[in-house]
């Protein structure tokens, strides 16, 4: 009887001892969950330009669990808010507690930032207690040789430096490259092909992030191949576009990596009709100037951590007037272009998407 009271009572402590240690284990858990909803609500509170009490969740965050992008996010906030002083105490913060490469990076250019507000701003910072500043280094002044005037808030920043929204296809200007194919007719009938194969380079800029509108420069070259009649003195012809387009990103609500994508635009196009007996260098001169258009609507796909990377199929059709000016030996009608034409296409297409602002500073990616 003893012998098994005694095994009891072990078997009770052993019990106590293994949930004990998972009530442990849960409030740990509990801690991290409860600082990642805070560094949610954060983030919905940033998006809405209510900074101060951003600041106030991504400190409670950062109290919970001392994570780098807990640190990033209140250097942020506290930045947007105007408190450089606090801001650079958690960017400090953020860099002394082991961020990975990319981190580190955002820390540091965070930091670029604060100075040049407090520069702007004739500010002096210098990193204050809590949130993890390092006290062993020098205050971070912005000009040693001219002090400027000390002042306990700087004021707001006019820009906010934070992406308008969680990942949602949106950025600041991209680069982009598309391979097409399709067919049409350009100029009198027989006398180019009708099947045309073709490049494309693009560049955008987000007009209104918020609306998802958008302007893109573009470089088009397209290849008609010969007609179906030996037309004298014409072969084959080559047209440069030039151009440029405005866009809308329409991206539904459950599946934010998804957008359709119209576009319109308008471009000058330098066509180059070939044949070996036109001149000594083959005609490679586009010296025939036409006006046109451009109609495309696309499908998006957006991956990465910030939707930074675009694969795009594409459907569309380029318009041409006919010939306007003419520097070439033969007139538009002896090659055929006193007409003008269509062709249709189908491409596919890559773009990376930037968040750097043209000349400015980056924005920042909330984490």
């Amino acid at each position: 009887m003893t012998r098994l009271t005694s095994s009891a009572i072990a078997a009770l402590i052993a019990l106590t001892t293994v949930s004990l240690g998972s009530l442990g284990t849960a409030r740990a858990e509990t801690q991290a969950e409860l600082a990642a909803k805070e560094n949610d609500e954060g983030k919905e509170l940033m998006y809405a330009d209510k900074f101060p009490e951003a600041s106030k969740k991504f400190a409670q965050a950062s109290a919970r669990v001392p994570e780098v992008k807990y640190f990033l996010n209140l250097c942020t906030s506290r930045l947007n808010e105007g408190q450089l002083s606090l801001a650079l105490t958690a960017c400090n913060a953020a860099q002394l507690n082991s961020p990975n490469p990319e981190q580190k990076d955002r820390a540091d250019k965070l930091i670029e930032r604060i100075n040049e507000e407090a520069k702007k701003q004739n500010v002096k910072i210098e990193p204050v207690g809590g949130g993890g500043g390092n006290q062993n280094q020098p205050n971070a002044t912005v000009d040693a040789t001219h002090p400027p005037v000390y002042a306990p808030v700087a004021v707001q920043p006019l820009q906010n430096l934070v992406v308008a929204g969680p990942p949602e296809h949106r950025y600041t200007w991209t680069l982009g490259f598309d391979l097409l194919g399709g067919g049409g007719q350009v100029g009198q009938a027989n006398f180019y092909g009708t099947t045309f194969a073709g490049f494309r380079v693009k560049g955008d800029y987000l007009l209104d992030a918020a609306s998802r509108i958008g302007g893109e420069i573009y470089l088009q070259l397209s290849h008609l191949g010969a007609g179906s009649e030996d037309v004298f003195p014409v072969d084959s012809l080559d047209i440069f576009d030039f151009g440029l387009a405005v866009y809308k990103h329409f991206c539904p609500g459950g599946t934010p990596r998804l957008c359709f994508t119209p576009l319109a635009g308008a471009h000058l196009s330098f066509m180059s009709p070939q044949a070996d007996n036109m001149d000594d260098t083959g005609s490679q001169v586009f010296n025939y100037a036409a006006i046109g258009g451009r109609l495309e609507g696309s499908l998006d796909v957006a991956f990465g951590r910030r939707y930074e990377h675009v694969f795009q199929i594409m459907i569309g059709a380029n318009l041409y007037s006919p010939v306007v000016s003419s520097s070439g030996v033969f007139t538009a009608s002896e090659i055929g272009l006193d007409k003008g034409g269509a062709t249709g296409y189908v491409g596919i297409g890559y773009t990376y998407r930037f968040n750097t602002p043209l000349g400015s500073t980056p924005f920042i990616v909330l984490e």
